[in-house]
């Protein structure tokens, strides 16, 4: 017989706040793998009493989270949201205990397979997915032969890195002509960020919402590349990229693009298209 899950729904849709588990070290919600139905969670609490209880275990093991507080008009926002980082599967806990509940019962997935290729909003999911999952254990302060599964996580993010389409912003300069012309033409400047040893990095992003954190007055447009297009996106200088500098913040230096070009056989259809902006602002 199957359950009605309309009322649990609503009832999640009323609530005036929740709290969200972040991670520290990604800056984004915490993700985890149920080991028995492999669903990729993220928890969510109705007080801040609650979610300290749940952290006790990951703290413990130098997993640090932290709470973010959504208001009921920004929850449309923080379910889509999820869509674009790989999450299946919600976990609300209150005072009765934890209750499980699929996104698509909350929130229908968009579905973009009738617009045209060039007109599809760029998101990653998988990559998205599996460099949270790797942040989070990489960066836990503990040594090497601490940190649980590591080495599969590494093999998996570059295979992903390696297949995925990325948002570089760009600005396009002053004048008369279109940004497509302006885009063949090279009229435009690449921005730069410089880590705390001064070297330069250039900020690359997964999709849309992330260039959103680092695009506050849309300066820039959205250059989508392939993997194998960016050394020639390198700037002088530059020793790589940082992928979602407000996100994860993994860091991809030119020599890493360069060996995992030579690693993983690269998709040619993907090699041979054009970069192109985005018609997403």
């Amino acid at each position: 017989m199957a359950i009605d899950r309309s009322f649990f729904v609503k009832s999640i849709q009323r609530k005036k706040e929740f709290i969200v588990a972040y991670c520290g070290y990604t800056n984004m919600p915490f993700v985890q793998c149920d080991p028995d139905s492999c669903n990729d969670q993220v928890w969510i609490f109705d007080t801040e009493e609650l979610l300290q209880e749940f952290a006790k275990p990951f703290t413990e093991k130098k997993i640090l989270l932290r709470g973010i507080k959504y208001l009921n008009k920004d929850f449309l926002g923080f379910f889509s949201l999820l869509y674009t980082i790989g999450v299946n599967e919600l976990v609300f806990v209150n005072q009765a205990g934890k209750q499980l509940l699929e996104l698509e019962e909350l929130v229908k997935k968009p579905d973009y397979s009738k617009l045209p290729i060039e007109k599809r909003p760029i998101f990653n999911p998988s990559l998205q997915l599996t460099g949270l999952y790797f942040m989070q254990e990489a960066s836990r302060p503990v040594p090497i032969d601490e940190k649980s599964g590591l080495q599969e996580m590494e093999e998996e993010l570059a295979a992903n890195l390696v297949k995925s389409r990325y948002v570089l912003p760009v600005e396009l300069l002053a004048g008369a002509e279109s940004d497509a012309d302006k885009l063949k033409n090279h009229k435009y400047r690449i921005p730069i960020l410089k880590s705390k040893n001064g070297d330069i990095l250039q900020p690359l992003f997964t999709d849309m919402p992330e260039l959103a954190k680092f695009n506050k007055g849309n300066k820039f447009k959205a250059l989508v590349v392939p993997f194998g297009h960016l050394p020639k996106l390198l700037v002088k200088d530059s020793k790589g990229f940082v992928l979602n500098p407000a996100g994860f913040h993994i860091a991809m230096p030119k020599e890493l693009i360069t060996g995992l070009a030579g690693r993983f056989r690269m998709d040619s259809q993907t090699e041979k298209s054009d970069a192109n902006i985005s018609e997403e602002q």
